[in-house]
């Protein structure tokens, strides 16, 4: 199964196998023809005007998927917008066709989505969007708008003369401008076992919402709208049953032209000439009542808006259908408000604090990880939820300097489980929308290569994700820079005034354990050459009321360290330390202070790089000011906020939870003071990771990470 690709700075004579302008299709006509996509296969669409009068020549004995991308999450170099197939020109031209847009004949498995279709079918009964003998033809979240002229259809389709007809529509807006025109027009005779159905559809205007003639089929939760009647059935055998459905200023709701082949329930009809013809009412419908839904009032007044056509708050249309047959959610994805399904296509919600997703090209980030490293996963911000490793169109890859990129074979993981090559995970869906683990391949990382960039993409409703990654020993583990560090051979430090030099720095004397003492200024300081003291305690008493260095049991300068010794540390006692600027206590060498960091620490929503990383010792107990700004680096108020702060360890577990203080909140400052057991003394060791998360009207916005580098004082 292979992904092709179409957009309108592509070209024709292209592969279609890239989502560039130099390797994408520029028409559907190719994509559709004999030599374009095959069985199985999968082309997205970029967003854009395809002016275009099709005719499908291809064959699909499997599912095949025409798919618009108004995201353009699977493009490079192309802006977010309507995916639109029609008759026009341009959009504010006169039409350029007069009948069929998109036909095929015998054609069968096609799957549309995402798809507006710009529609001007002649009459005659010819049709915008036409299928003839065919099956298993579907459409999922298309909008079909049509200036019909007379007798004429916006979709048309007549089943095959053998085998299931299979038709679904799902989640689509069908709007006409002619009274005697229809919306979906069905002919033929379908099989007793079909399983066609139209479900959760918004229908305006048109003469018939659905014409069919011997048809079986389903109609769930539907709403029409202005018409003259919902639905005409020509049959002779119980096969179109209707459900959940609303009908508003209907001349008819449902029609049948003889007793006994409609059926309806849980439904309502309101301004309806008349309720149905030679259909049978039924206990559980109802005839009374307003509409139930919103025609723009709130939006009108100042009131949180709510979905044009949609129940509104307190509508009699909530939970009046019935489950059975019914999606759990409606036209545009939403739960439905009550306890049972609503009547009609859309359920009440505010759409107030809903804005327009443009998303960015990309979202890029940068890290340093050291150069053969084995078992790393790292973080990427993908925007979507409910991603996996199986999810269509999603792919990864890495790219090591100046080589070919590689495939990254993704496999399903969930977020506590152990690395392993190609482990994908979605972190939680509700407290981290949109961050995934990815585990790196080892190879990935092998030493020879100055950086890789992985990129993670493809996937509908994000636009993916890359990140750069530095191979530098910046990114060793504390065991690594002890092993670089101490393990070095000595000569290796020959370089006059460097630190391994100094440290090296010894005549005969000294490394015989020779100590010397001297007076300058008067004041007895130890010999530079020695390296360290054994346990000793004469010795001890020989360096009482010398220069000490700050730290426990380390001397002055190029004394390295003056062994554990329980007389040698009597002896010390109440000598005076030295730490580069000034003399302490020796007496003050083993408390144990807690820290504080003041701060203020910028923490940016959840998706931009955070540059900062924080240090802390495990015999802290640290205070943060944090300060909240958006994506473009604007103050992000916290007044009137519920806020929450979680602390993640190198695993993504949360090991803490706590509520910051505001301090301002106008200008989102939040103090926060570790009470618990992690970022408090006697924490573990490792690198955290703070999260604050900000809730207001039930929207969560996540800001963080802020890194954290704990260790052993």
């Amino acid at each position: 199964m292979a992904i092709y690709y179409v957009r309108q700075d592509g070209n024709d004579s292209n592969t279609g196998l890239g989502a560039t302008t130099a390797l994408a299709w520029r028409t559907i006509q190719k994509a559709l023809g004999a030599t374009g996509i095959g069985s199985g296969d999968t082309v997205y669409i970029a967003p854009g005007l395809y002016n275009e009068q099709v005719t499908i020549g291809g064959t699909y004995s499997t599912t095949t998927s025409i798919t618009g991308d108004p995201t353009a999450a699977q493009f490079i170099g192309v802006n977010a917008g309507r995916v639109q197939v029609g008759s026009f020109t341009t959009l504010g031209g006169a039409s350029s066709y007069n009948g069929s847009t998109i036909v095929g004949t015998s054609k069968n498995n096609l799957s549309f989505s995402s798809i507006e279709f710009l529609l001007t079918p002649a009459g005659g009964g010819n049709a915008g969007v036409r299928f003839a003998t065919s099956q298993n033809i579907s459409f999922n979240r298309c909008t079909f708008l049509g200036l019909n002229n007379v007798g004429a259809a916006l979709l048309a389709l007549t089943p095959p003369t053998s085998g299931a007809f299979n038709l679904s529509v799902t989640n689509c807006i069908f709007q006409s401008t002619k009274d005697n025109s229809r919306l979906i027009d069905l002919f033929g005779q379908s099989q007793a076992t079909d399983s066609t159905v139209v479900k959760n559809c918004l229908f305006i205007g048109g003469q018939n919402g659905i014409y069919t003639e011997n048809t079986k089929l389903s109609a769930i939760n539907c709403s029409f709208i202005s018409q003259i009647s919902f639905a005409t059935y020509i049959g002779t055998a119980v096969s179109f049953a209707v459900q959940n459905c609303l009908f508003y200023g209907c001349g008819y709701g449902c029609f049948a032209v003889s007793p006994g082949i409609m059926t309806q329930t849980y439904c309502r009809f309101v301004s309806v000439a008349v309720f149905g013809n030679n259909v049978a009412t039924s206990i559980t419908s109802s005839t009374n009542g307003s509409t139930g839904f919103d025609s723009g009032y709130q939006l009108l007044n100042g009131l949180n808006p709510v979905q044009f056509y949609s129940t509104f708050n307190g509508s009699p249309n909530t939970s009046f259908g019935n489950a059975t047959n019914a999606d759990a959610t409606d036209l545009y994805g939403v739960t439905w408000s009550g306890t049972s399904p609503d009547v009609g296509s859309a359920t009440f919600r505010n759409i107030g604090a809903i804005g327009s997703y443009l998303p960015t090209e990309r979202n890029a980030s940068t890290i340093t990880i050291a150069p053969g490293s084995t078992s790393q996963s790292i973080e990427l911000y993908l925007g979507a939820t409910g991603l996996t490793a199986s999810t269509s169109g999603l792919s990864a890859y890495y790219n090591r300097t100046r080589s070919a990129d590689v495939q990254i074979n993704l496999q399903a993981r969930n977020i506590t489980q152990n690395w392993t090559s190609g482990g994908f995970a979605e972190v939680n869906p509700n407290t981290m929308p949109g961050v995934y683990r990815l585990d790196i391949p080892n190879e990935a990382l092998a030493a020879g290569a100055d950086d890789v960039t992985v990129v993670v993409r493809g996937a509908s409703g994000t636009n993916g994700a890359v990140m750069s990654i530095k191979l530098s020993s910046g990114g060793l583990t504390t065991a690594q820079t002890a092993s670089a560090v101490w393990n070095a051979l000595t000569n290796d430090h020959t370089t006059h005034g460097t630190f391994g030099w100094n440290v090296l720095r010894a005549d005969q004397d000294s490394k015989e354990g020779l100590v010397t003492l001297h007076q300058s200024g008067g004041v007895s300081r130890v010999d530079a050459d020695i390296h360290a003291v054994a346990n000793d305690t004469a010795a001890a008493t020989a360096l009482k009321g010398a220069l000490l260095h700050d730290g426990t049991g380390y001397v002055d300068s190029d004394v390295v360290r003056v062994s554990t010794s329980v007389a040698a540390a009597n002896e010390l006692e109440g000598a005076l330390l030295h730490n580069g600027t000034d003399y302490i206590d020796s007496n003050l060498i083993g408390g144990a202070a807690t820290r504080v960091f003041v701060g203020r620490f910028q923490m940016t929503q959840t998706g931009t790089t955070q540059g900062d990383i924080i240090e802390a010792f495990t015999t802290d107990t640290p205070a943060f000011e944090l300060q909240l700004f958006d994506g473009d680096n604007n103050l992000v108020p916290v007044t009137g906020a519920t806020l929450g702060l979680r602390i993640l360890d190198v695993t993504s577990t949360v090991v803490e939870t706590g509520t910051p203080t505001i301090e301002y909140g106008t200008g989102g400052i939040v103090r926060w003071t570790a009470p618990g057991t992690y970022l408090s003394i006697g924490c573990p060791a490792g690198m955290y990771r703070l999260f604050v998360d900000r809730t207001v009207s039930g929207t969560t916005t996540t800001f963080g990470p802020l890194q954290i580098k704990v260790q052993v004082q």
